[in-house]
């Protein structure tokens, strides 16, 4: 049977609706749904059901869309310390700073908490091939909320091994770099994608847009080519509700805030 394959929490599936949003973040399906918003290269918004909101891989203005009034948001998860993934000043307030590094950037934080109503865990990867020789070392973060599983790769830079898949377990949707140079490119996360195999939605990010600074990043496009499922919104954030389950993950490329 197909289910035998999953936890008992997936009989519950769930479903992508992608609703076009406006720039002041109103939210076409009304409060409590899950809301994601893209602010350019890895840096997402992900406000939960409940209101709060968590920020990861806070964007430089170089590199990203960030807004005029900077972020508001109770917890900052930060992939590495490379400071287009780290630029925590534009957050307004007293958030929570989570980094995915110990301070020395030698080795890894063993993190597997809760946060009001949600909680995150992290598994430590390379920002290479050469296991961390060039780039150093990158963490990937899960946030779950209300059985939702979303997995911010980071700037993730090889294939996962087989205890790295283990340790990622299902995930529903997520967030995967595409663009290349310090990254995985296209070719790489599509297997990459193959191999955490999402439920729901994938997320492309850290590839060329109008903005970016970093030079030589793919479009998404090659990431694009050839795949089923693909959708592009003119928005810049999508909504997810609990519906039934979709016949494949579908590609979501969210566009520019």
């Amino acid at each position: 049977m197909l289910f035998r394959k999953f936890p008992p929490r997936t009989l519950a599936m769930w479903a992508v609706v992608i609703c076009a949003l406006s720039s002041s973040g109103k939210a076409a399906l009304g409060n409590g749904v899950p809301r994601l918003t893209w602010y350019g290269q890895s840096c997402f918004l992900l406000e939960t059901s409940a209101g709060t909101r968590v920020l990861m891989d806070p964007v430089a203005p170089s590199a990203g869309h960030i807004p005029s009034e900077g972020f508001a948001a109770d917890l900052i998860t930060i992939s590495h310390e490379h400071p287009d993934h780290s630029h925590i000043s534009l957050v307004t307030g007293a958030p929570r700073i989570v980094r995915g590094l110990t301070a020395d950037k030698k080795g890894w934080m063993k993190i597997n908490e809760k946060f009001r109503d949600l909680s995150f865990r992290t598994i430590g990867v390379y920002h290479d091939e050469a296991l961390g020789k060039q780039h150093g070392l990158n963490a990937i973060f899960v946030i779950e909320t209300n059985g939702l599983r979303v997995a911010h790769l980071g700037d993730l830079g090889h294939k996962l091994s087989d205890q790295q898949l283990s340790e990622l377990g299902q995930v529903d949707v997520v967030l995967i770099p595409v663009g290349g140079v310090s990254t995985i490119d296209a070719d790489q996360a599509a297997r990459v994608v193959d191999q955490i195999r999402p439920r729901l939605i994938v997320v492309p990010m850290h590839y060329q847009t109008e903005v970016e600074s970093t030079k030589d990043l793919s479009s998404v496009d090659a990431f694009l080519s050839g795949r089923p499922h693909v959708r592009k919104v003119q928005s810049n954030s999508l909504t997810i509700s609990a519906l039934k389950k979709r016949p494949g993950a579908e590609v979501v490329v969210l566009g520019a805030p």
